[in-house]
């Protein structure tokens, strides 16, 4: 990852000095001689008079890529993901420039996240082995609104046709968002009954994991569905052909609670609930397969024991379960990357008046 990193940011500091140099030549004029007067101050683009010569409109689509970060990840670390789960989704763009540096832009972007103990932790890793036995995993679908401000690096005080072929920015915004985790129902319950539904998809929300529907103080609130975050990020505007721009964006939405992966605290008494699925998806990690992604999991790095719940019934259970034991537990809160390619689109504005050359 730290590869990643910095190859990342030696292209940027590339970008940067191209543009620099690029925008240094671009200001450049010959000084008219002593005693004449001037003929005007030019700032790179246009001349500084043309009326709401900065000002416009834009509007653009993307494909996007999306990446999650939480308690079903790699490591127990706050950058850690698995790129293997990128998942595809698809954003809507407008947004208006009013000032040379800065735009204002509102968006909508639809995509799906997800996670699987099975796949992200190796079991031969100490630090990896307990979330390989945990065995949990969720997909979560993200329907996002956004608004906030774009700032540029190089000002554009010209219009469309000023644009600069290559200008870096970077973006700080509110979003309120949709979230639903969901998981496959296992084969059996923790009997070793089978489920009817089994294969199925189910909200983990509705179903309360945690404790979240049992009405128990010392468990955590249900989490709504509707949820905020902070979209903040960079990215580089490539000028292409007549009134169209490529954006390359890197975004990260930090979030306010730790649940879009339906896993964040301690493990419930089993026989506190009244549901054998909610049993069955609180301690998964009896389960001989990952239901997920359908395989089979190394039995040398998991065991199968039972307890008695506190209903007075014996249940199957996973290595890691006990009583308030941990299930997540992160100290930080869960966010998700959105990386996306778009293209935006100027219209044509109406022919900006010009001074008269004296």
């Amino acid at each position: 990852m730290n590869r990643g990193i910095n190859l990342s940011s030696i292209t940027i500091l590339l970008i940067i000095f191209v543009c620099s140099n690029s925008y240094a030549q671009k200001r450049r004029y010959k000084r008219p001689p002593r005693g004449e007067h001037k003929i005007t101050h030019y700032h790179g683009g246009a001349v500084n008079d043309l009326r709401g010569a900065t000002k416009s409109v834009f509007f653009g689509v993307s494909i996007n890529a999306m990446n999650y970060f939480g308690d079903i990840a790699p490591a127990p670390k706050k950058l850690s993901t698995d790129i293997g789960f990128t998942r595809s989704g698809f954003g809507l763009v407008v947004g208006r420039k009013f000032h040379a540096h800065t735009a204002i832009r509102a968006g909508f972007n639809i995509g799906k996240i997800t996670g699987d103990d099975f796949d992200t932790a190796d079991p031969a890793e100490g630090t990896s082995l307990g979330r390989y036995q945990r065995n949990l995993h969720f997909e979560n679908t993200i329907k996002e609104l956004s608004l906030g401000f774009e700032f540029d690096l190089f000002p554009n005080r010209g219009g469309v046709n000023s644009r600069f072929p290559i200008n870096p920015y970077i973006f700080v915004g509110l979003a309120v968002f949709s979230h639903d985790p969901k998981a496959v129902v296992p084969d059996t319950d923790l009997q070793g009954n089978p489920f009817p539904n089994a294969g199925k998809t189910v909200s983990l929300r509705d179903l309360g994991t945690e404790g979240q529907t049992l009405g128990i103080d010392s468990f955590p609130k249900k989490y709504g569905k509707i949820q905020l975050a902070i979209p903040i990020g960079f990215g580089v505007k490539f000028r292409l052909i007549d009134n169209f721009d490529a954006h390359i964006e890197f975004g990260l939405r930090q979030l306010f609670f730790d649940y879009i992966d339906d896993v964040g605290g301690r493990y419930p008494d089993l026989g506190q609930f009244d549901n054998e699925l909610t049993r069955a998806l609180t301690d998964r990690g009896s389960e001989p397969t990952s239901t997920l992604s359908d395989k089979t999991r190394d039995t040398n790095f998991y065991n199968v024991s039972t307890v008695q719940a506190s209903d007075g019934v014996t249940y199957n259970r996973g290595p890691n379960y006990q009583p308030d034991g941990i299930r997540g537990g992160s100290k930080d809160n869960d966010f998700y990357l959105v990386t996306s390619l778009r293209f935006i689109y100027y219209p044509k504005s109406k022919k900006v008046r010009r001074g008269k050359f004296r």
